[in-house]
């Protein structure tokens, strides 16, 4: 891979250029935490008026910060001037620099860290914190008198368990509601708890939940919505 940086530069003398006598470009550069850092030299001499015999040395160093892209393979890494132009006017000299790159480009896929026994004996895997994360599908169990909320990431069989959707722990009177549910029907063994929002109907709460209007009305005594209303929705055991 090949990049040219184009650099420009006016250069103010202490005193008018008449004639440039001499000249020279010299670089010196270095590689610093992704940035090529560094600095152009130039030096020559020059007449103050083109009719004189006396020269002036001059000397002056521009510097260069240039940031490299995260795919470069800095040991391949190689630098050099290109082409090199200027101009006169005045007391002022422009300068043209052209500075070519070049280098191989490194892979950018992640490296995975080894990890020694020494390091897993050292971890103190209690003290680790899970991070915290909340679904609107999170899961209440129920055993007695005893709610757990799990996030739904995996079913844990137990004997006949009662499980309820639910963004908010259930109060007593919904827990012996949904006790008492789950004794119409043994085929049902997962309840969810639906929060009525604005626009909700029979119809599309047992689309959403899918089941059906009679099965809704079964487990709520309910003919209309009202909105925050908890409804409770068996879900049908597959076989």
């Amino acid at each position: 891979m090949k990049k040219i940086i184009n650099y420009e530069k006016d250069i103010l003398f202490k005193t008018n250029i008449g004639e440039i006598c001499s000249i020279s470009l010299e670089h010196d550069f270095t590689v610093d935490d992704g940035f090529l850092v560094g600095e152009f030299i130039i030096s020559g001499d020059y007449k103050p008026n083109i009719l004189s015999l006396n020269k002036e040395a001059f000397n002056y160093q521009l510097p260069l910060e240039y940031e490299l892209e995260d795919n470069v393979d800095i040991a391949t890494l190689s630098y050099d001037i290109e082409n090199f132009e200027y101009n006169v006017k005045d007391d002022e000299l422009s300068v043209f620099i052209d500075f070519g790159i070049r280098y191989e480009e490194c892979s950018m896929e992640p490296t995975i860290p080894e990890i020694s026994e020494e390091d897993l004996d050292s971890l103190d895997f209690d003290a680790i914190e899970l991070p915290a994360f909340v679904d609107r599908q999170s899961e209440v169990e129920i055993d007695g008198d005893n709610i757990e909320t799990k996030v739904e990431e995996e079913e844990i069989e137990t004997e006949k368990p009662v499980k309820v959707s639910n963004e908010t722990r259930l109060d007593d009177e919904e827990k012996e509601l949904i006790l008492e549910s789950t004794m119409m029907e043994d085929e049902y063994i997962t309840y969810h708890v639906h929060i009525v929002r604005e626009g909700d109907t029979l119809d599309s709460i047992a689309k959403e939940y899918g089941t059906s209007i009679e099965i809704i009305k079964a487990y709520n005594n309910t003919e209309a919505l009202e909105l925050k209303t908890k409804i409770i929705i068996p879900e049908e055991k597959c076989e």
